[in-house]
């Protein structure tokens, strides 16, 4: 009987693993095809293809499109904060999200970070050609756009010096959002059919120069404001 038991928890096991490979497989066919072809261009049936599986599989591991991209969302979110959960500066952070991502350079993106981008479009207003605000995935990839700026303002403090987050402690908010308007806009602009051919390191360059810049702004009016000066 006790034998008879393990076997059984081994085939369970065995067909847990196999569902778990199958859900994988779907999730990266349709990580892909949304790279190409956007949220509105990728089909259940064209997932089927893309991952090798029955369709029957696709819609018993997601019942519908809406489903599968908020899984798909899911996926790319915990990549992304493994990624950025370490110490990360302004520099560091602006090469990433320009070089990286706008300038495609595979050493410097995945693309699960190129995909949360390309879900910032679509989060865009309805009149903007994104999803509607009722939309299961617009509503997902803003809760986690939410978590991901409180991770950025976390990484960019450690950029500012402390005499500066004590005297103007919105600062690294604000870097923040600027940094985010840089990397989102290069994004954009890359995926654009306007796109020129740009050096995106010599432009994060700018950005970082920019940034830092700021900071150094701060840093002298908290100088000049401490009693002792």
């Amino acid at each position: 009987m006790k034998q008879d038991t393990r076997q059984g928890g081994g085939t369970k096991g065995t067909r847990q693993a196999r569902s778990d490979r199958s859900r994988e497989r779907i999730l990266q066919a349709a990580l892909d095809l949304a790279l190409e072809h956007g949220f509105q261009g990728t089909t259940m049936a064209a997932v089927s293809t893309e991952s090798g599986l029955p369709i029957g599989s696709v819609y018993w591991h997601f019942k519908n499109k809406e489903q599968l991209f908020v899984a798909l969302l899911e996926h790319c979110y915990e990549v992304w904060m493994k990624i950025h959960a370490g110490p990360e500066g302004l520099r560091g952070k602006l090469s990433r999200g320009i070089a990286g991502l706008a300038g495609a350079d595979p050493e410097q993106h995945t693309k699960e970070e190129a995909l949360l981008k390309a879900a910032m479009v679509w989060a865009l207003g309805k009149r903007l050609g994104g999803l509607g605000e009722d939309s299961e995935v617009r509503a997902a990839y803003l809760r986690m756009r939410e978590e991901m700026f409180k991770v950025t303002v976390q990484r960019v403090t450690e950029s500012v010096p402390d005499e500066v987050t004590e005297r103007f402690p919105d600062m690294p908010a604000k870097l923040a959002v600027l940094s985010l308007a840089f990397t989102d806009g290069f994004y954009v602009h890359a995926n654009s059919d306007v796109h020129l051919d740009l050096d995106f390191e010599e432009y994060a360059d700018l950005a970082t120069q920019a940034l830092e810049g700021v900071v150094d702004n701060f840093a002298r009016r908290a100088a000049e404001e401490r009693p002792d000066s």
